[in-house]
């Protein structure tokens, strides 16, 4: 069941509404209804980009670690071995 909410937008924000594509979204809130999922899917994705950038940083830490405690010239590795 549809909820009814009423808001008062900027200026700005209520002639993009009015410009919208209406064979693309032919109502106001089609177009509202998919702005909002459209934002939420951009959060989902800026939360993951940090989780990613920090494994990353892991990643690169560690890798730091073993540069430094396993030289690639060492018998460990062999002498064909690189970072």
């Amino acid at each position: 069941m549809a909820v009814q909410k009423h808001f008062r937008l900027p200026e700005d924000v209520a002639e993009k509404i009015a410009s919208r594509d209406r064979e693309k979204y032919p109502t106001e809130n089609s177009y509202v209804s998919m702005a909002i999922r459209k934002f939420s899917v951009y959060e989902e994705q800026e939360e993951i980009r940090k989780e990613l950038l920090e494994i990353r940083n892991r990643v690169e830490e560690i890798h730091a670690f073993c540069r430094n405690g396993f030289p690639a010239g060492s018998d460990i590795y062999g002498k064909n071995f690189s970072y």
